[in-house]
């Protein structure tokens, strides 16, 4: 069979990388015999979805696989009403992600999709491809798929256990991407891939959705991860990754045997990673630099104990200080991701956060505005206080990370403070942090007194003008510890 994949559209580049899970579904289907194309319509946000549809109708497909998240599902809703206008209802449409699995009933009230996969999907999927090659109607039998009764009534498929042996899986089918029109890079300018090397996660933070990969924690063996960073090497010459996992640090024991192996098979990689500030040691943290770590991200959400506390995420503010000292200390850059607009938050908390991510050493870091997403616990507690909450299409306008536009507009406002403030915050956030970013840059060189007075003096307009033009030169060395040479150095 033609079997298409598609990605859906935002009003905004979706990902800055190939989507892991059409990846997985691809290889798959591949493994499967079928012939297989991935259409990521999120690559061009501008392009009218009309225009994705002829290119994916042209392919002539005999069944068409969406996955989505919330924010981009109107795109799916306009692509298959289109879809089978085109092609009529020979082609079957199917699908997966946080979006059917949040909200699978409704989502397949669309009279435009025959089924839907509910959690974890490769084997559904794989199963329902076979099914339907076969000719086999009789979808009861696998578990995981919803569907349509002989009345158009949706059946209640249920869940599939959780697949327990992840070195199972075929390495995503990258190949099916267009992989130049990416634009995920290491600091060096290189390409950069993303790989996967475990799924869930036991932690239940208020903000965060988990019903795909579950809470249960698996993970691929050290063998089988560099088996596949050895074949991205040998196949498309990349050596910088971003391991994608919730959380790769969270069991130490297990990433002292990776870090142990990648040492040993000296693959000569550069990564990237996601990490909890109460899962690092400085021990562990050297041996990650050691074994090709060159950044790390760490969610702290919160520089108010309280607020903090509410997104039940378990960690107090000591333990970030110290472990992104730790961080930084060990050569590492770290990244903070800070949350404005929580539950509870009002301007006194929101300054707090800002003032607490301006004084800690990060090398980076990003503002978001709290978003109560379907699935994640902030949207049960809103639902709870509002009843009468529902989804709907306006989702698409969650511009919650200030990455997409240069104004966020707060999307359902959960905090204590007005749509008007809360967006003021999570940009004068930004602005803060850079500000801070460039004075410690001061206090290094030329020591806290005098730093503290020629930082003063920077900022007036002529001068700092001048000033930037003249650290820009390359004059003072010390400068340069988070200009774009110094984190190409740092990487290398």
């Amino acid at each position: 069979m033609r079997v298409a994949l598609v990605g859906p559209k935002w009003h905004g580049l979706v990902n800055s990388y190939p989507s892991l899970g059409l990846a997985y579904l691809a290889a798959m289907a591949e493994q499967e015999g079928h012939t297989v194309a991935v259409f990521d319509m999120g690559l061009r946000p501008k392009r009218p979805v009309a225009e994705d549809v002829e290119t994916i109708a042209a392919w002539r497909p005999d069944v068409i696989a969406f996955t989505s998240m919330t924010t981009s599902y109107n795109s799916v809703e306009e692509a298959t009403a289109l879809l089978k206008e085109k092609l009529g209802p020979r082609v079957l449409t199917i699908i997966g992600g946080p979006h059917a699995t949040t909200l699978p009933k409704l989502t397949l009230q669309n009279p435009n999709l025959d089924f839907l996969v509910c959690g974890e999907g490769e084997f559904v999927f794989r199963d329902w491809l076979r099914q339907v090659e076969r000719g086999d109607t009789d979808w009861s039998t696998n578990r995981g798929l919803w569907y349509k009764d002989a009345d158009g009534q949706v059946v209640d498929g249920g869940e599939r256990e959780l697949i327990p042996d992840l070195d199972v899986l075929p390495f995503p089918a990258r190949h099916l991407f267009e992989l130049d029109k990416y634009p995920l890079y290491a600091p060096t300018g290189e390409q950069m891939f993303t790989v996967l090397t475990s799924r869930g996660c036991p932690y239940k933070c208020s903000f965060c959705f988990k019903g795909i990969v579950g809470r249960t924690y698996r993970q691929r063996t050290p063998e089988n991860i560099v088996a596949e960073l050895r074949y991205l090497i040998e196949e498309y010459g990349v050596r910088n990754f971003y391991f994608m996992d919730d959380l790769f640090t969270i069991n130490v024991k297990r990433l002292e045997v990776i870090l142990d192996y990648f040492i040993s098979q000296d693959i000569g990689v550069r990564w990237r990673c996601l990490a909890r500030v109460d899962r690092v040691t400085p021990e562990l943290l050297r041996k990650m630099y050691q074994a090709g770590c060159r950044q790390i991200h760490f969610g702290i959400e919160s520089g108010n104990p309280e607020i903090l506390k509410k997104t039940a995420k378990h960690i107090n503010l000591d333990q970030v200080r110290q472990a992104i000292e730790w961080t930084e200390d060990a050569g590492i850059m770290s990244k903070g991701y800070f949350i404005l607009g929580l539950p509870g938050d009002n301007e006194q908390t929101m300054q707090e956060t800002i003032e607490f991510a301006a004084s800690l050493r990060l090398s980076e870091a990003m503002f978001s505005i709290a978003t109560p997403m379907p699935g994640t616990e902030l949207w049960e507690e809103l639902v709870r206080k509002n009843p009468e909450t529902v989804y709907n299409t306006d989702f698409t306008k969650s511009y919650y990370y200030n990455s997409y536009t240069s104004e966020i507009a707060p999307f359902m406002n959960v905090s204590d403070v007005s749509d008007t403030e809360l967006s003021k915050m999570a940009n004068l956030a930004r602005q803060r942090f850079l500000e801070s970013k460039e004075k410690r840059k001061y206090l290094r060189y030329f020591g806290p007194t005098w730093g503290e007075r020629l930082y003063k003096v920077a900022q007036v307009g002529p001068v700092r003008s001048v000033g930037r033009k003249v650290l820009n030169l390359g004059l003072f060395p010390r400068f340069r510890s988070y200009q774009p040479k110094q984190e190409r150095a740092a990487w290398k």
